[in-house]
This record gives C-alpha cells, sequence and structure tokens, in this order.
C-alpha cells in the first residue's frame, strides 16, 4: 500500500477520506507523519514497514485534527511529535473524562469502530520556536503557523523537495462535511 513520491519519501492513502500518512525514510528507521484512519490501515502499514525491515523511530502530527493524531500500538513506542500548541491542545481535549466520546461522536460512522483510541493525541510538544525535528534523518523543517487549526505545521523536507502541508493544500479540505451529508 505505499507509494514513494520522492526519494525516501512515500505515502500510504486512507481509502475513505484519501489522508495520506507519509513515511520519511531515515538512517535507523522512518518518521511517520500524520498517521492512519482505522485500525486495519495502520496495521497494514505496519506490516508494510516490517516487510522492509524499517521500525518506526518517530512520529509527527501536523495539527490537532482527529484524523491527524491517530497512532497504534503496532507502530511501536517511537517519540510522536508536534508544536507546542498542538501538544497543549490535545492535552486539553485528554483532560475532559468524556473526552473519547466526544471524539468518537465526530468520526465518520463508517469508521467509528475501527479507529483505534487507546494513543490518541498522546504528543509531545516541542519547544516554541523549534525549527528543526530531532530526529536522524534528513533535515525536516517546522513551519509553524496557525490558519488552519492551532499549532498547525507544515513539515518541509528540502533536500528530497517535498512539503508536507498536512490539509494546508488538499481540495478535499471539506472531506469530513462533505461525506457526512446525504447524497
Amino acid at each position: 500500500m505505499l507509494k514513494q513520491v520522492a526519494e525516501g519519501v512515500l505515502i500510504h492513502q486512507s481509502e475513505l477520506l484519501e489522508n495520506n500518512t507519509v513515511v520519511v525514510h531515515g538512517r535507523d528507521g522512518v518518521l511517520l507523519v500524520d498517521v492512519g484512519i482505522t485500525g486495519a490501515e495502520m496495521t497494514c502499514l505496519a506490516n508494510d514497514l516490517r516487510e522492509l525491515g524499517q521500525p518506526v523511530v518517530a512520529g509527527f502530527s501536523t495539527h490537532p485534527d482527529w484524523d491527524h493524531v491517530l497512532w497504534h500500538a503496532e507502530l511501536g513506542e517511537a517519540p510522536r511529535y508536534g508544536t507546542a500548541r498542538c501538544a497543549a491542545f490535545m492535552q486539553d481535549v485528554l483532560s475532559n473524562a468524556d473526552w473519547k466520546a466526544g471524539v468518537t461522536e465526530g468520526l465518520p460512522p463508517e469508521i467509528a469502530e475501527d479507529t483505534p483510541l487507546a494513543l490518541y493525541g498522546l504528543i509531545t510538544g516541542l519547544p516554541a520556536e523549534t525549527a528543526q525535528l530531532p530526529w536522524d534523518g534528513p533535515k525536516v523543517r517546522i513551519i509553524e503557523q496557525t490558519a488552519h487549526a492551532p499549532g498547525h505545521a507544515a513539515l518541509l523536507i528540502e533536500e528530497r523537495r517535498v512539503l508536507i502541508a498536512g490539509d494546508m493544500l488538499s481540495d478535499l479540505r471539506s472531506h469530513v462535511r462533505r461525506h457526512r451529508q446525504p447524497d
């Protein structure tokens, strides 16, 4: 299910919402950005990475929307980063005793049962003004802005000529709303 889009950069596209999980090869493993939608998709991704002999060494969530802060145990216990504002937003969500019910209510009904929430939103905030992702791979520049969501960040991998925009450039941005409306 992985498709190469640039040297050392692959994507796994979710079937339902067409979100992309981005996989960036580093020296000792891979960086995963905005991981999966369903448990089955994340299991497939974990299996593909195992077959390639690539452990997950870091994760990054571009922003705190539900479909960008998911994780699955089969991906391992690598540090999962986001901006300080993204992590603070998620900590606020998770501090609410009924956060899981609120998140589940906002999921597309077709995948609500298969969207793993056990590791939802467990993001380590990088200090404000952090300009580069701390990992042992190609230089990944963090470009924070707030136009889409609190603490939203794009990632720029200059040597690979890749910009990971996390919903900022998609013509499918209204995918959740459009998806929920009857045909």
